[in-house]
């Protein structure tokens, strides 16, 4: 009964908490609630895992449920899309290396082992572009984009801990040989790591932002004491969830972030970005030198297997699939005559999302990927100068895909990381009201919210 009563005391503190939310950011449409579950799914479970019933025959078709689901919210996206009237054509063209990648893995799904199951796949994955240009052709695209993940946070992170702690048949993963690990809302630790992130760098820039606001309300205290909470949950979380890769990135991502806050980079804000690099170069060349990586990953409770990771990596490339081409877009997992060859421990996940990208797409796969993170990173680091606190954030973002993908599979597989990369990547989106443009030259900021460097950024129109 009191596991019962908590449960129903939690639903209550997130529904309080979101209402809070939607009272305190004035201006944001009702259609930001499209991409808000969309990414409350991602971040979680299917729908159907939720409910108990309507998943599919088998792991190929997938859940009719959860399929009807998606395709209501990426409709919906579109309408909301088209009443903006977006102009896709200056999309596309601004943001041409994404949905050349995308058109490429959409061609893949013509060699995968079942083509349609493929493309149905590929259309909720594309589907990310729809709903996230739900957020960044909001009235107010900044706060639209606090507003999701902190939403998210407040519903997720609260049902998460109840979930470990007082249902355990639902918030942990029990293995047969009677080991065990915290899931929370989600099917697995790295899943819980990922959602952890993902709210706790949102949550960070919220807060931060909050703490600039100059009115002195009770209110406004209250929220700033609100989400600090939320991010202290979200940090005690992920350190019961143990996913290291989450924990590194989470604090690479802050760091970039808070650097803002330095006096340094908030005259000279396009520095940060070759600041981050020297970093990672830095780095290198101290493993390199003094075999700095096996220190730091033996003090994270590892060992340069990372949890057997290399086992795996080596058996995948030992299948030798098609090197140009690879076997079609997430499509190698279901393709039994490949999985037959494999040893029963390896799961299913490559944990390492340029493998995974490697084994659907080959070398061709990987020359789009590369093009679109190439292209991606160049866009973020010239718009530092101008984007302020939004940049450093979409910096931050963009280094932990990077980094985290070297250990998890977050490449085009509906994830929330994944989704909060292409948001990043966009940055930017105008309606046809504010001119019928994509503008890197002129980005779309809050009307209300003045940029780090000094200048007000207003939506034209």
């Amino acid at each position: 009964m009191l596991p019962k009563l908590i449960l129903f005391a939690s639903l209550a503190l997130s529904w309080w908490l979101i209402r809070r939310d939607v009272a305190q950011r004035k201006g944001i449409s009702s259609a930001i609630w499209i991409p808000t579950i969309w990414v409350a799914i991602i971040g979680s479970r299917p729908l159907s895992m939720w409910l108990g019933f309507g998943g599919g025959a088998s792991t190929l078709e997938g859940s009719p449920i959860d399929s009807l689901v998606f395709f209501i919210l990426i409709f919906a996206a579109f309408v909301a899309l088209a009443r903006r009237r977006l102009n896709w054509s200056a999309v596309i063209s601004e943001n041409w290396p994404i949905f050349l990648f995308y058109a490429f893995l959409l061609i893949s799904v013509l060699w995968a082992n079942s083509p349609f199951i493929s493309f149905k796949r590929w259309f909720k994955e594309f589907g990310n572009i729809a709903v996230l240009l739900v957020i960044l052709t909001d009235p107010r695209p900044q706060q639209a984009v606090r507003a999701v993940f902190v939403r998210c946070a407040c519903l997720l992170l609260p049902l998460s801990f109840v979930l470990i702690r007082y249902f355990p048949s639902l918030g942990r993963f029990y293995t047969s040989h009677g080991g065990g690990e915290v899931t929370g809302v989600t099917t697995q630790k790295n899943s819980l790591g990922v959602l952890l992130l993902v709210c706790g760098l949102v949550l960070l820039w919220d807060w931060l932002e909050l703490r600039k606001e100059q009115q002195s309300s009770k209110a406004m205290r209250m929220e700033t004491k609100i989400h600090f909470g939320l991010l202290l949950l979200a940090l005690y979380l992920m350190h019961l969830s143990d996913s290291k890769t989450s924990m590194v990135c989470l604090f690479f991502g802050a760091a970039i972030i808070l650097a803002t806050r330095l006096r340094f980079f908030r005259k000279q804000p396009h520095l940060l970005g070759m600041a981050a690099l020297g970093v990672v170069l830095m780095f290198w060349v101290l493993d390199q030198t003094i075999g700095v990586k096996e220190r730091v990953v033996t003090n994270l409770g590892r060992d340069m297997t990372f949890t057997g990771r290399t086992d795996v990596w080596r058996e995948l490339l030992g299948l030798h699939t098609d090197p140009l081409l690879g076997v079609g877009f997430m499509s190698f997992w279901d393709d039994k005559s490949l999985l037959s060859r494999l040893p029963e421990w390896v799961g299913k996940s490559a944990h390492n999302g340029y493998l995974e990208e490697y084994l659907g797409g080959g070398w061709v796969g990987i020359f789009f990927l590369t093009v679109m993170l190439l292209a991606t990173g160049l866009r973020i680091n010239k718009a530092l100068g101008r984007d302020g606190d939004y940049g450093a954030v979409r910096l931050g973002i963009f280094s932990v895909f990077l980094i985290g993908n070297f250990s998890e599979s977050n490449i085009a597989i509906m994830s929330p990381i994944g989704f909060l990369f292409l948001l990043a990547a966009i940055g930017h989106a105008q309606t046809g009201s504010q001119l019928s443009t994509v503008s890197e030259d002129l980005p779309v900021m809050d009307e209300w919210e003045p940029s780090e460097i000094g200048a007000r950024y207003t939506v034209p129109g």
